[in-house]
């Protein structure tokens, strides 16, 4: 049981779990396996999208990109998102990504947890450092988590590292394979 104000609980003795995690762990794992039945013949190797500059401009614009990325990452984690939307926001999310996007979208339960995006950094101009925290039914649980996103053909996306890192995690903490989740190597 988890004591007023703890934000971890003990799942036997020695043990400490966040609940955040736990949550997405039963959340992701059943979604990786769904998706994984969904696409028998998936393939890994999921970053090699190339990148470029945005298309247009000649200098990069810090405050422009830095709105950007924010505005795509809550989208991209927004319950209200269409999962075609949630595809078209991920860097391979219409590609090798697909099943698991999916099939993490249309869990219901999904919707109990949001991530807002904290800082945003740019070691160059098509790669971005994401720092965000998770919430779960609005109660931050997990603050100063990093992530990326990567500026393709003009537009900035979350990078699949991102959602397979958080669905590698869920998956270790529920007890499942992080190997079987498609689209992350």
């Amino acid at each position: 049981m988890i004591a007023s104000g703890q934000r971890y609980r003990r799942s036997s003795p020695g043990e400490v779990r966040n609940p955040v995690f736990t949550l997405l762990g039963r959340v992701l794992v059943a979604a990786a396996g769904a998706a994984l039945l969904a696409s028998c013949s998936s393939s890994g190797g999921g970053t090699a999208a190339q990148t470029s500059a945005p298309a247009g401009s000649s200098t990069f614009n810090q405050s422009a990109a830095t709105a950007q990325v924010t505005q795509v990452w809550q989208s991209f984690f927004s319950k209200d998102t269409p999962i075609s939307q949630k595809e078209a926001l991920l860097q391979n999310g219409t590609g090798t990504m697909m099943p698991a996007v999916q099939a993490f979208a249309s869990d219901p339960r999904v919707g109990q947890v949001t991530a807002t995006v904290q800082k945003v950094t740019f070691p160059s101009p098509t790669d971005a450092d994401v720092s965000y925290q998770i919430s779960l039914n609005g109660t931050v649980m997990e603050s100063g988590m990093a992530g990326k996103a990567v500026n393709v053909n003009g537009h900035w996306l979350v990078s699949d590292a991102t959602l397979c890192g958080l669905l590698q995690l869920a998956a270790a903490q529920g007890g499942g394979s992080a190997s079987a989740i498609p689209g992350c190597s």
